[in-house]
């Protein structure tokens, strides 16, 4: 596997490329969203940041926020400064908070977000797969799949396409305690794991809907009209390259 910092024209179809040293600090966590956008839009799809921050010693709730925000990435690991404090999730497994679904751990709310991202996997492998192939990007900004929508080119850092299928809500600057989420014009849209929500179709002007800022929460949508392969992963067997 080739990770690359520097980078050159066409890297993006054989490598993967990771933003570089960041900070420790809840700005840097909403840089990172544009900054793998970005990467997505020059041609190198496999981008990640660097979870928790590189530069400074991070906290258990930005880390474990971190968590819920790169398990989303494309390319997502945890990693930090020689000089730094450690910053592995079992480090505060004895350190509980009140979260969306009752108290937890920061460990357990980082192991909940890992499993959520091996519970795509396989939409993950598929999209990358095709865009190794016809180019494209997968992590990418609301308006290049609704360019017609002015709404869309507003709040980035917050709402993100996951190839044409899914749409990430996320609160990736973790200041507020509710975010609005903005949902494109004329389209249908399903929760993924939140089955409390009901589906709903938005009309011509689009639609905000304002949801908790917990430490542990995301939204995820499917969109009208796509199908997209899942796994438990709490129930499913190591996979293999010849699963996929």
């Amino acid at each position: 596997m080739i990770i690359e910092r520097s980078a050159f024209s066409g890297v993006g179809k054989y490598g993967s490329r990771w933003l570089g040293d960041n900070f420790s600090q809840n700005g840097y966590m909403g840089f990172s969203v544009t900054g793998i956008m970005m990467h997505n839009i020059i041609g190198i799809p496999l981008a990640g940041s660097d979870i928790c921050g590189f530069l400074g010693t991070v906290d258990a709730e930005l880390c474990a926020r971190w968590h819920v925000v790169g398990a989303f990435y494309p390319f997502s690991r945890n990693h930090n400064d020689y000089g730094a404090d450690d910053q592995e999730p079992y480090l505060w497994n004895t350190t509980y908070v009140d979260t969306k679904f009752g108290s937890m751990s920061y460990t357990d709310i980082m192991r909940e977000a890992i499993y959520k991202k091996y519970d795509l996997i396989s939409y993950y492998y598929t999209e990358l797969t095709h865009i190794h192939e016809d180019g494209g990007p997968f992590y990418k900004p609301l308006f290049f799949s609704f360019p017609d929508d002015d709404n869309s080119y507003s709040n980035q850092i917050f709402n993100v396409m996951l190839g044409e299928a899914l749409k990430l809500s996320i609160n990736s600057q973790g200041i507020q305690h509710e975010k609005a989420y903005y949902f494109p014009p004329m389209t249908s849209w399903c929760n993924v794991y939140d089955f409390s929500q009901p589906c709903f179709t938005t009309e011509e002007e689009g639609l905000e809907i304002s949801r908790s800022s917990a430490i542990d929460h995301f939204d995820l949508h499917i969109r009208g009209g796509f199908i997209v392969p899942m796994h438990d992963s709490k129930k499913s067997k190591i996979m293999k390259t010849h699963d996929l």
